[in-house]
This record gives C-alpha cells, sequence and structure tokens, in this order.
C-alpha cells in the first residue's frame, strides 16, 4: 500500500513496519521473563495481579527485545541553555509522561537518556512516544518543536530547543 493511503478502517497505516512486532502469536498465557507483560488476547498488557504459574510459556516481549539490542525507534534531543536551569524538573517529566504512556501501550518505553554537554538525547522503543514526549516538552516550556521521520527505517527524530530569556 503506498505511503500515506488509508487502511481498511480508516486509520493511517504506518509505511514500514517494526521488525520487533512479528506476526506469529504465542501460546497464551505468555510472560516475558525480564518486565512481567502478559501476552494475552493476541497483545502484550501489564496485568498486576497475574499470577507467573498460570504462563504456559515465557518470551521476551518487543521492547525488552529492543532494549536488550539496544534498537532504537525514537530520539528526542533537548537543546538550549534553558534545559541547564530546569534539568531536573524536565527529565522528571519525561518519566511521568513515559509511566502514563505505559498505561495505554505498555511496549512504549524510554531505553535510555544519555546527557553530553549541554545536550540531551532520550531514546525511546517507538516513534509515537518520542513524539508525544516533544509535543510535551513543547505545551510545557514553549521553545520550538521539529519532527523529523525516516524514509527508510522506522525511526523518528524529535528536536526541542529553548533558551532562557535574560533578564534586565
Amino acid at each position: 500500500m503506498p505511503k500515506g493511503r488509508r487502511g481498511i478502517r480508516g486509520g493511517l497505516r504506518p509505511h514500514l513496519d517494526d521488525p520487533y512486532l512479528t506476526r506469529k502469536s504465542y501460546k497464551e498465557p505468555t510472560l516475558c521473563p525480564r518486565c512481567g507483560l502478559v501476552y494475552r488476547r493476541r497483545r502484550w498488557q501489564r496485568i498486576p495481579d497475574f499470577d507467573p504459574k498460570l504462563a504456559v510459556g515465557q518470551h521476551k516481549c518487543p521492547a525488552c527485545r529492543k532494549e536488550e539490542d539496544h534498537y532504537v525507534m525514537g530520539i528526542v534531543y533537548i537543546t538550549g541553555n534553558f534545559f541547564a536551569q530546569r534539568r531536573d524538573q524536565i527529565l522528571n517529566m519525561l518519566r511521568n509522561e513515559e509511566a502514563k504512556e505505559v498505561t495505554h501501550n505498555p511496549l512504549d518505553r524510554i531505553i535510555n537518556i544519555i546527557e553530553k554537554d549541554d545536550e540531551v538525547r532520550v531514546e525511546t522503543t517507538s516513534e509515537s512516544l518520542a513524539v508525544h514526549l516533544g509535543r510535551m516538552l513543547y505545551h510545557s516550556y514553549g521553545g520550538s518543536v521539529e519532527y523529523k521521520f525516516s524514509d527508510e527505517q522506522k525511526l523518528a527524530r524529535v528536536y526541542w530547543y529553548r533558551e532562557k530569556k535574560e533578564e534586565k
């Protein structure tokens, strides 16, 4: 299907597939030994009161496999001297947004936060989480945000920038 065409259910279909999301079905319920997600009803879910003894098998979920292989699908670049002043506040906001997103899709996670000089790079397991974090930075703190999507691989780059205003 060409890029940008509507799918069967009316939503836009992605033009590139995630290599870690296979069409293979596991026996249900299957438990991820690393994070505790449960494969049930053809999707990975967080079931808080799930008894691990009920699992018929164990297999790592796609998010855990991406983390182990360091397969990044979204990168958020945070630059500008505004970050230095609000470092802890911004990093807490990113972690809190990740925790909220995990309730909607438990496969959306932050893989790594790398601080280098005046720049921070946040690596995520999905494009959608990177875009969401960029939107939240922009709506919370202003500045400028730019989204770039790769045509060759499933990767989103989000650039957020803000300088501190000079006080008179």
